[in-house]
């Protein structure tokens, strides 16, 4: 295990997001490794990551090589666990964004924690039927908890897709964020510019 390599990647991480909450660094790309396991415990709390996985992100509709996918649109979303908690409730305020930004569309980012696979169909099935989705121009959805998971049929990648194919947009799958790290600075409510080419993702923010 690289450790000194893996902390040398973590400070440039920290560094990122530290640059951007300084408005120094507005454009991200996605990292080439991340940690299924994470190796840090109540005795090691500052050990780097474990990067033993190499990043591999997929698109529905699949990017033909030699070509580059792009979307733009606010970024809104967070871990799918919280999110139902909050549907329907006084703290559900996605229709109101939803209207105000409808010029500009809505680039759902999400992720799960403690869902399975099952779990994460019926949160994507509720937040469907809740009307979250409206005004949607792209699916970005980082890697589960329950990473690799299948259940009588259903994977991490079918439990999305089964509902967001509907909306005939590109899904982005396994991007660098959620409970496995690293994870890109997302920045909730943001106009955003997503581009996917081979392997490599980018988002370039714009505050407006």
């Amino acid at each position: 295990r690289d450790q000194p390599r893996s902390r040398g990647l973590g400070d440039v991480y920290k560094r990122q997001a530290f640059n951007l909450l300084c408005g120094r660094k507005l454009s991200f790309t996605n990292y080439p490794m991340w940690e299924k396991e994470s190796i840090k415990d109540e005795n090691a709390p500052f050990v780097g990551y474990n990067l033993t996985e190499k990043s591999c992100i997929s698109s529905i509709p699949a990017v033909a090589k030699e070509s580059r996918l792009t979307m733009r649109g606010r970024l809104l979303g967070g871990c799918m666990d919280c999110l139902i908690n909050l549907l329907g409730t006084s703290f559900d305020h996605v229709r109101e964004f939803n209207e105000r930004y409808s010029d500009d569309g809505i680039i759902w980012f999400l992720e799960a924690c403690d869902l399975n696979v099952m779990g994460m169909r019926r949160a994507m099935w509720q937040m469907d039927n809740a009307g979250w989705f409206k005004n949607v121009k792209g699916f970005l959805i980082g890697r589960p908890l329950c990473y690799g998971q299948e259940m009588m049929g259903l994977d991490q990648y079918r439990a999305v897709t089964g509902i967001a194919a509907k909306y005939n947009v590109p899904v982005i799958m396994d991007c660098d964020f959620g409970h496995l790290s690293p994870s890109m600075p997302i920045v909730s409510g943001v106009y955003t510019q997503v581009k996917v080419k081979d392997n490599d993702l980018s988002l370039n923010y714009r505050f407006c």
